[in-house]
């Protein structure tokens, strides 16, 4: 057992190993290729999350807790104010939207109605579901940290002088374990959206013998997700660049506000482009592997 689909299992040496590369490369590649057969659909996502972020900040703002630099990231998370639990669902009901809309994209590629973005009862599904698998992380995260540490009591009390091996040892454990359950449940939310209720019996069994197949397709993925984090790095920087540059206004000083709006628009904008586009790499890429694994054709499913 490769841990690959049957379909790609069939030759064998140098020629299955490259068909399989070519496999996972294809698989990763998925979204690309989503975003250039659906460009008007991926543009209208990006404007969905700009509109939430617009309004996310215009609330902040009216709170007084609007963050002085174009950060979007902790400090800006931690400045909510009182409307936290608002902006919470909020960003949590346009993700799930989003999320669905590339699973829909991908698995019913004839429902182009709205740009494929729903507001029913998939999206509600997968929003309950990814606060209940957030909360289970948060109670459950630590449980096997906490189990490698009560196996290796005993001997960190007979040989106290191996506690930065056994601690080495233990957080290469955990992470190790942490990725398998999370790559043996990754299919969780695309097999949700294709069966259209849940269905905890199936989540499981699905990816058995398919570990290295999904490890790799998100291996893939990720060097994606590093290139778009890197250009966001980069713009980010030359943004508060021209902010420092333009300086805060002083009084009305109608040109520098101007300029400095400007400025966050263009963040925005570009801030939406890359977290949806990360988003697509990712959701493409796992209904792909859901299509390839279940051998299902998408316009044969709930009713195609």
């Amino acid at each position: 057992m490769t841990g690959f689909p049957p379909a790609i299992d069939a030759a064998d040496g140098a020629r299955a190993a490259r068909r399989q590369a070519e496999a996972v490369v294809y698989a990763a590649t998925a979204g690309a290729r989503l975003i250039q057969r659906e460009p008007a659909a991926f543009a209208v996502w990006v404007g969905v999350w700009l509109a939430a972020i617009t309004a996310a900040a215009l609330l902040v703002a009216f709170g007084g807790a609007l963050p002085s630099h174009l950060e979007m990231s902790g400090r800006f998370g931690a400045r909510l104010g009182p409307y936290a639990a608002v902006l919470i669902t909020l960003f949590l009901l346009v993700w799930a939207a989003t999320t669905q809309a590339v699973f829909r994209a991908m698995i019913q590629p004839d429902e182009r109605r709205f740009f494929f973005l729903r507001l029913g009862e998939d999206e509600l599904r997968l929003a309950v579901m990814s606060l209940a698998a957030f909360l289970l992380i948060l109670i459950l995260g630590g449980v096997p940290a906490f189990l490698l540490l009560a196996l290796a009591s005993p001997v960190l009390e007979a040989a106290p002088q191996l506690v930065r091996v056994i601690a080495l040892a233990g957080a290469a454990g955990t992470i190790a374990m942490d990725i398998w359950i999370g790559v043996r449940l990754s299919l969780i939310a695309v097999e949700t959206f294709a069966e259209g209720r849940f269905s905890l019996g199936a989540y499981w069994p699905l990816t058995r013998g398919r570990f290295w197949y999904l490890l790799l397709i998100y291996a893939v993925s990720f060097l994606a997700f590093l290139l778009i984090s890197a250009f966001m790095g980069a713009v980010t920087l030359s943004l508060q660049g021209a902010q420092d540059l333009i300086g805060p206004p002083h009084g009305a000083d109608p040109a520098r506000r101007a300029g400095l709006i400007a400025l966050a628009g263009a963040y925005g904008v570009l801030f939406s482009a890359s977290w949806m586009a990360s988003t697509v790499i990712f959701c493409a890429a796992q209904a792909h592997a859901f299509r390839t694994i279940t051998g299902v054709h998408p316009r044969r499913m709930r009713g195609f």
